[in-house]
Order: structure tokens, then sequence, then C-alpha cells
């Protein structure tokens, strides 16, 4: 956390220390007489850090309303209207709103407060005014001590010394703040010999004001160091009416964070940690003493946005720089690319034959290739289902083929199709194979077979086929008896003739 400056006002001196990460400097006490002003005007010249002024005094009026429950305009006006009506002669007053009640109308419970001799405040702050202090706000001790008893019971009345004022008693009703009083250190008497008789003392004013119900005893709660608590655990005897608690203030200091080494009982400097660390937002300073602690926090504000608007800019700019960068290197390519795309155009254009033909004869030129490979396709395509299917007969060896076009090789011939359509039929090409069957044994059966599955494979890819001799003759004119009987090894001989025709 940020360094600040603590002030502690009583009612004849100002204690004035710097806090920063929970450690406590020594206090600097000034007298309340022009002397002491003097020195906390040189003490203020580099003490220029954002400023708290707690105050312990006798002088602090308490007053508990029920008022309705208003809002905005309506809320703040009622509320200065009471001030004004309680506290006319002050400017340091507030007002806190305790709770809100469940029942009837749910009116607030509000607590009017105020520290009622602004002779003991004003000197003090008019000097930090003339010097520019920037002043967070004034608070008191009762006002600042909720957070020490937010986990004991109701109707606690807390306990503790500052050496410099005297005995504070707080008295809670639900962790609520209902009454307070000062009871002004005396030179004759002691911490632990004014804690019991001040103590019986509040016990019988709070039910005289009816904010101790009949019967029910009072829970005192004192801070102390353990040297002192043991003489006031002799002198304090629990009883119907009183029941004695403490709290070790070294203990208490560590729970809230104070690095503070606690001597005595002396509960000052607890205090100041407390309201270091957590300030209310309510408290007595007006608009004109706060007024420069504002103009700061506007000034923090303004630098918080100026730097993260510069923040901002400059990683625009830098990704707008490896924007720009990348954007660059992506030129820089693109621009090798064209240069080279424009070498190769020119070395094309260079390397292109040069033609004295017009575009009409290219034009006719290419319609007529287009028409021959129609009527005559390449013999690599014709060829292609036949070289399959002779991978799939490993067994059928070619000896000799012949290629041939058909007799209608002059012209083109139309059909009709079934729905009326004509159908330009190219000349076919016909291919004479020859070869013979390898691993034949005589079993002309065998052979007769396989040449007839060779030939419905080449039926299927498209081709017609028609055999031209077998390796035995199974027509009307030849004889089977003889060829079999031929006691020769003769070999499994065969001639096809394969057509390819295309239709387009």
């Amino acid at each position: 956390m940020g360094r600040k400056t603590l002030l502690f006002l009583s009612a004849d001196q100002c204690q004035a220390c710097t806090w920063q990460n929970g450690a406590l400097s020594a206090a600097t006490c000034f007298a309340d007489n022009a002397e002491g002003l003097e020195q906390f005007t040189a003490f203020l010249r580099t003490h220029r850090d954002p400023t708290l002024l707690l105050t312990d005094l006798v002088e602090e009026d308490f007053r508990h309303e029920t008022v309705p429950h208003l809002r905005g305009n309506d809320r703040t006006a009622l509320i200065q209207r009471k001030l004004e009506q309680y506290y006319r002669n002050t400017p340091f007053s507030q007002a806190m709103t305790l709770q809100r009640r469940k029942d009837g109308r749910r009116d607030d419970d509000m607590l009017f407060s105020a520290l009622t001799n602004p002779a003991l405040i004003t000197p003090w702050l008019n000097v930090m005014l003339a010097h520019n202090i920037p002043l967070v706000g004034i608070y008191s001790i009762p006002n600042i001590s909720a957070p020490l008893v937010k986990d004991i019971s109701s109707y606690c009345l807390l306990l503790s010394w500052e050496k410099n004022a005297g005995l504070r008693q707080t008295y809670f009703d639900a962790n609520l703040l209902n009454f307070s009083r000062l009871t002004p250190r005396n030179e004759s008497s002691s911490f632990v010999a004014t804690a019991g008789t001040e103590a019986t003392r509040t016990q019988q004013y709070l039910k005289n004001l009816s904010l101790l119900p009949p019967g029910q005893p009072l829970n005192v709660t004192i801070i102390c160091h353990t040297n002192d608590r043991h003489k006031l655990e002799a002198n304090l005897i629990d009883d119907s009416n009183m029941h004695y608690a403490y709290l070790d203030i070294q203990e208490l200091g560590q729970r809230i964070g104070s690095k503070t080494i606690y001597l005595d009982s002396d509960a000052t400097p607890l205090f100041l940690h407390l309201l270091a660390v957590q300030p209310p937002r309510s408290h007595y300073a007006a608009a004109e003493y706060t007024h420069s602690h504002q103009l700061l926090l506007i000034r923090r504000s303004l630098f918080g946005l100026s730097a993260a608007f510069m923040t901002a800019s400059l990683l625009w700019t830098a990704a707008n720089i490896r924007e720009t960068i990348a954007l660059d290197d992506e030129s820089q390519t693109l621009k090798a690319k064209s240069s080279q795309l424009s070498q190769q155009t020119r070395q094309t254009i260079q390397n292109f034959p040069i033609t004295l033909a017009s575009a009409t004869d290219m034009k006719t030129a290419v319609i007529l290739s287009r028409n021959l490979e129609k009527i005559s396709p390449p013999p690599l395509v014709i060829l292609e289902g036949l070289a399959h299917t002779l991978d799939d007969f490993p067994t059928i060896r070619i000896d000799k083929l012949s290629w041939q076009t058909s007799s209608g090789a002059s012209g083109a011939a139309s059909a009709a199709t079934p729905q009326g359509s004509a159908t330009t039929i190219s000349p076919a090409q016909v291919i004479l194979l020859s070869g013979e069957l390898e691993e034949f044994t005589g079993d002309y059966r065998a052979a007769l077979d396989r040449l007839e599955r060779f030939r419905q494979a080449l039926i299927q890819r498209g081709y017609s086929v028609t055999a031209l001799t077998l390796p035995l003759d199974v027509s009307p004119q030849g004889s089977i008896a003889a060829d079999t009987c031929d006691g020769s090894n003769k070999p499994a001989q065969f001639s096809l003739k394969i057509s390819w025709r295309t239709a387009t």
C-alpha cells in the first residue's frame, strides 16, 4: 500500500506519524498552542502524502432516530435537515444508517453524530488547508471500532485506553454502534483503576437510556496488554450484571496486519493502523477540507488513464509496425514472383515458333484434328483393353499382330437410334492376332475353354472378336477324331480377328 500520514488529535495535543505497508513510524507530538502549530506546519512541508485525521474527544455527540426510508434527493434533504436541527453550530457532523427495520413501514434506524467543539479541530485543519495537504477525512475512534467486535455477542461495551486521551467506552448492540463516551485521562488514576469504575457507571447509564434490556448482563470487552490483564482480572469480577472479556493488544494488532510492537495497553497505534487499512466511507470532514485530496484522486486517475492510453497507443503502433513489415515482405515476395513470371513469359514468346498461318486457318486445322481423333482414335486407346486382358491370361503367347482398317474407312455411316436420333459410326479398326497356348498338354477341351474365356473377356472390354483358327477344328468340315488321334506334339495355335469401333 502507498504511504500515508496519520494524525491523532486529543484535547490538548496532536500526534503525527507515517504509515506504510503495515509499519507505523514513531509519533511526533505537537502541543495545542502557537508553537505547536508552527512545528506542525514545518512537519507538513515534508509530509504531503494523503492524510487521515483520527480524533478522540469528549465533545462527540451521538443521537439515534428512526426516519422514513427515502431515496435520492428526498433522503439527502431529510438528513441535512436533521443535522442542522441537532448540530447547527458545528460543520463536523455525519449520519450513518445502522439498519432497516423488518416490520411496519420498514423505516431506517439512523445514528447522527458530530464533533461539537470545532475550536479543537479548526486550527489544525486551517494549517493543512493553507498548505494544500490532501486530507482524506476526519474520523473518530468510535466510528472505526466496529471491526474489532464483529465476532463478539450483543450488548458489548468495548473499553480501550489511549494514554494521551483517556478511557474510551463504546457500546455496540448486534455489532451496531449505539453510544460512546470518553473519560479524560487523569494523572492520579491508572488504566486498571479507571476501567472498573467507569464500566459500572456506563452500565447504569445504558439502563437509564433503555439501551440495555432489564436483566441483560453487559459484556465488557477490554483491549489491554498482557501485563495489565493480570491486574484487571484481579480487580474485575464477573457477576450477574457484568461479564468481562479481554483482547490481547499484540494479538489483535497481528490479526489486522499491524507490524507494531505494543509495549503497554496504549491502543492509539492500534486504532491508527486500523484507520489506515479500513477507513470508513463516512467521516466528519466537509468538502472544503477534502478538496485537495479529491484533486489528487482526479490527477492520479488522469495519470492512470494517460498511462493506459499511452500503453494502448504503443501496442497499436507496434501492431501496425509488425503488420507493415509483414506486408512489405509479402510485397517483395509478390514482386519477385511477378518478375519471374514476366521473364518466363518473355522466354516463352522468344522460343515460340513463328507461323504465317492466319487465325482462321489455325481454327480449321484444330477442328479437323479433333474430327480425325473421333474417326480414328490413337492406337494406345484401342490396344489398352487388349493389353489388360492379356495380363489376365499369362499362358496366351502372341506371335503376330497386324493392324488394318475395315472397308468402311472411306466414310462414316449413320444409324437410327430407337429415339429417332442419328448416331455417327466411325470405321472399325481391325487387329489380326495369332499365337499359341503355352503349357498345352494335349487337352483340347481345356485349350478351347481357355480361348473362349479370353474371347469373352475381350468382348466385355468393348471388342468384337471372331475366331479365325483354333487348336482344334470344330467346324462341320473338320475332323475332330483325326486331330485328337494324331500322336504328334502339335502346338495349340490360334488366330483371332479383333475389331474396335467408336460411336459418336
